[in-house]
């Protein structure tokens, strides 16, 4: 892109004319997150994905550190559990992922 064009953009944006790109939600990257981790393979939601275990409703169920408890480390929630944890899962996608299945009401 050339400069001339980039500063144009940049004053539309500014003015309004040109709308900004919105930034992207913690919750909008976390559903990013469990697509990129294929929790569908065994989590439904809605319906769509894994049928025996369904995430409908574990916003409301559960705090976000349990939530953070399942994911990371599955067996100190539930010991019969067959989840596998995701120790290294980064921080931030950790974050992300939570904070949508906190949407999930």
């Amino acid at each position: 892109m050339k400069p001339a064009l980039i500063v144009v953009t940049g004053l539309l944006v500014i003015v309004g004319i040109v709308p900004a790109a919105s930034p992207q939600t913690a919750a909008e990257r976390g559903r990013e997150v469990f697509a990129e981790q294929k929790c569908a393979l065994c989590h439904s939601i809605a319906g769509i994905g894994g049928k025996k275990l369904p995430l409908d409703g574990v916003g409301l169920r559960l705090k976000a550190e349990d939530i953070r408890k399942w994911i990371r480390t599955p067996k100190e929630m539930k010991s019969t559990t067959t989840m596998k944890p995701y120790p290294n899962l980064p921080e931030k996608d950790m974050t992300d992922l939570i904070s949508f299945l906190l949407t999930l009401r």
